[in-house]
């Protein structure tokens, strides 16, 4: 199977080389999954994302270190690769940095306790 960041280019606009973090959110904004944006272009990007084959079609993308929001439809996936199409930028300001990274902190302390737990389990 071939590279995906390797694809013959049929773009209508040359993406620039990025490595970005994004959220993907969907289900009326109560799912969402952290990926990678590797490529970009006013008219989509390249995302990778752990289970890429059980994202939608149509989802939001947010990337906080650029401040943007986008609609956007999934184009072609190859395993935790997703090649997406831009279809609307949201007009609202996108969720802050500071949100963003206030959820991924909250993840990671659950994760934290979670382990803490299990440890204390196998010590006893």
């Amino acid at each position: 199977m071939s590279d995906p960041g390797k694809e013959t280019n049929r773009r209508k606009e040359q993406r620039s080389p990025s490595y970005l973090g994004g959220r993907l959110t969907f289900s009326q904004q109560n799912l969402s999954a952290d990926c990678v944006v590797r490529d970009q272009s006013e008219g989509g990007a390249l995302l990778f994302v752990d289970g890429a084959e059980r994202v939608p079609d149509a989802f939001d993308l947010t990337i906080a270190k650029t401040k943007t929001a986008y609609r956007v439809r999934t184009r072609w996936r190859r395993n935790d690769a997703l090649g997406v199409e831009i279809t609307a930028q949201h007009t609202g300001p996108a969720a802050p940095p500071d949100a963003f990274e206030a959820d991924r902190i909250r993840r990671l302390r659950a994760e934290n306790e979670r382990l803490r737990r299990r440890l204390r389990q196998l010590e006893e």
